[in-house]
């Protein structure tokens, strides 16, 4: 099967990594042959292998044929002023989210395995943030307002094979809308500007967004006494930090599955032996009103060592 270049995607990005193993998951379920690599050359696409459909449908259908209450559906009540609101969002009281874990683990007796996947993505039943309610992922970025869940369902909705098409393989491809905030180039620093980033409309790039989220379950979360730790992501508090591979070798969501459980600050010749050319990091920070952003420090591009 041939290889197909994904040259609106950057590895190096956290969206375009995340967007790249979400769609691997995709045509995981379409065959068991599929692949993913990136290029060594500087440009770090994604590269896809072992699937001769069109992606860009592949991607449309399955936003499609996620509309309406799913597995990973997490809702709760919420009393306000005004009166009760139902939320979209993972930071749920910790009765309502263990709630939501039995539901999934019901699931996964009929054999349903998507829904744990989430359900381990999203959180613990052990950690509680400062207000009580249920510490999430390190991937939770959305707060006030915007709710996680609520965000990824207004950019589910939004995606459509031309966009799609768009994302993939020319890049750029930001509309304006709410985002999940994972795309450093997205990031609004009103320091580096001429007007209130704020007053700003955000954009999105759905289709990447959308991936990015099915992609979410291959870094599950764990409990570490009282506190929850994500899958590649360091650190605690406002010192956190992604830190993942990039690979040339074309590999299976299996084989990826471990590499991300895996510590890629060893020796480079080591690293380079089990064909990764890079290592990319990204501090995650947050504002005082709870909001994350990633900010990338960069690649460390390593010297592969050829056999003679």
């Amino acid at each position: 099967m041939s290889r197909v270049i994904l040259r609106g995607v950057s590895g190096a990005n956290p969206l375009g990594f995340l967007a790249a193993l979400g769609l691997l998951r995709l045509l995981r379920s379409q065959s068991d042959q599929a692949r993913l690599g990136f290029l060594s050359d500087g440009s770090f696409h994604p590269f896809v292998e072992g699937f001769d459909g069109d992606l860009s449908a592949l991607v449309a259908r399955d936003a499609v044929l996620a509309a309406g209450k799913q597995v990973w559906s997490l809702e709760y009540k919420k009393q306000e002023k005004k009166g009760v609101k139902v939320v979209a969002d993972l930071k749920a009281p910790p009765d309502a989210f263990a709630s939501f874990l039995s539901a999934c683990v019901e699931h996964w007796f009929r054999g349903e395995g998507e829904a744990v996947a989430y359900a381990a993505a999203f959180g613990t039943s052990v950690a509680v943030d400062g207000k009580g309610n249920t510490k999430p992922t390190a991937f939770h970025f959305t707060a006030a307002n915007q709710q996680f869940l609520g965000t990824v369902e207004a950019i589910r909705a939004s995606v459509t094979f031309e966009w799609a098409a768009r994302s993939l393989f020319e890049g750029h491809a930001g509309h304006p809308g709410f985002n999940l905030r994972w795309d450093p180039a997205a990031e609004r620093n009103w320091a580096l500007m001429a007007n209130d980033p704020s007053k700003d409309d955000t954009r999105v790039d759905a289709p990447l967004e959308w991936l990015a989220f099915r992609g979410l379950p291959l870094f599950p979360s764990f409990p570490r006494g009282t506190r929850i730790i994500t899958t590649a992501v360091s650190g605690r508090g406002n010192d956190m930090e992604m830190t993942w591979p990039l690979w040339s070798v074309p590999v299976s969501l299996e084989t990826v599955r471990s590499v991300l459980q895996m510590t890629w600050s060893g020796v480079s010749r080591d690293r380079a032996m089990r064909g990764v050319f890079a290592v990319c990091t990204a501090a995650i920070r947050r504002t005082s009103q709870g909001f994350g952003k990633f900010r990338t420090r960069g690649s460390r591009v390593l010297t592969v060592t050829r056999s003679a």
